[in-house]
């Protein structure tokens, strides 16, 4: 069992059990400018948090913060796609989401403004997962 220090984004929700698994995500804060007829361009924000294992998207309000923690290897679950694959993910749900919200006759262009890779901590407490984040349970057992 090797020890690594690892960023994770800080719990909204703690367990006093130590057992628990990191879950691979990547923040995104994306800047869209839309170029619009006979008016200024329209900018906008946009966070996204992708999941490095099923390849979702979510979106945020903001970059959550993180902390460092140092854990066993074994705890860590490994990522299944890459960075490159992480980002464009964003930049697409970005898009999607900005030409929902800006009519424009051109797409968007997107930019990285921030990257932040960590982890999400899951708790594992009597035969329950615990989202640190959102605070939902889920059953083992089903």
């Amino acid at each position: 069992m090797t020890k690594v220090w690892v960023r994770v984004f800080r719990p909204n929700f703690k367990s006093d059990n130590r057992k628990f698994v990191l879950y691979p995500m990547i923040a995104y804060s994306l800047k869209l400018k839309f170029r619009r007829l006979g008016m200024r361009d329209k900018l906008m924000e946009y966070f996204a948090y992708v999941d490095c294992i099923r390849a979702g998207v979510e979106r945020g309000n903001s970059i959550l913060p993180v902390e460092e923690w140092e854990v066993e290897d074994r705890q860590i679950m490994k990522e299944l796609i890459d960075e490159d694959e992480a980002e464009e993910i964003a930049m697409k749900a970005a898009k999607s989401w900005g030409n929902l919200t800006v009519i424009s006759w051109w797409n968007p262009k997107v930019e990285v403004v921030r990257k932040v890779k960590a982890y999400k901590v899951f708790w594992i407490e009597d035969g329950y997962v615990l989202d640190s984040l959102t605070g939902e349970k889920v059953s083992l057992l089903k």
